[in-house]
């Protein structure tokens, strides 16, 4: 078997800092090259994964919409498929409290436009857990 060690690099980071000694123990590790931290960049660039993180929880949320699910299914759905795509980014992208609040403006107006959910209904029904009475929307 042959391993593409060309393509390979190692570096060590901790708290976010670059360590001098790494602590790796392997049969390759001196064919493999070390990986400079000056020409990589390790920050993350928030807005840009923002708006993509955006994007991917609309389109999901328009095609469950789209379908013809009963209205508990597709709460269900939007839970399953949408709202996972915001969730996995909380601890590591920083949102902002008014960017979430918009996220969820537009997802209560695709509700309304798609019959899910009437123009005038309690706002806070939609999150109450449908044991509760509510739809049961996270």
């Amino acid at each position: 078997m042959n391993f593409g060690l060309e393509k390979c690099a190692k570096i060590c980071l901790k708290i976010g800092g670059v360590q001098s000694k790494m602590h790796i123990g392997s049969t390759f590790e001196k064919d493999i090259k070390k990986l400079d931290p000056r020409k990589e960049s390790f920050d993350i660039q928030h807005k840009n994964e923002k708006e993509k993180l955006k994007k991917e929880y609309l389109r999901r949320l328009r095609l469950v919409l789209g379908t013809e699910l009963s209205a508990k299914n597709k709460i269900q759905a939007i839970g399953t498929l949408a709202v996972p795509v915001l969730r996995y980014s909380f601890g590591i992208v920083n949102w902002h409290e008014e960017e979430l609040q918009k996220l969820d403006l537009k997802t209560r107006k695709l509700l309304t436009i798609h019959g899910q959910n009437h123009p005038k209904a309690d706002v806070d029904r939609l999150y109450v857990p449908r044991k509760q009475g509510g739809r049961g929307l996270m």
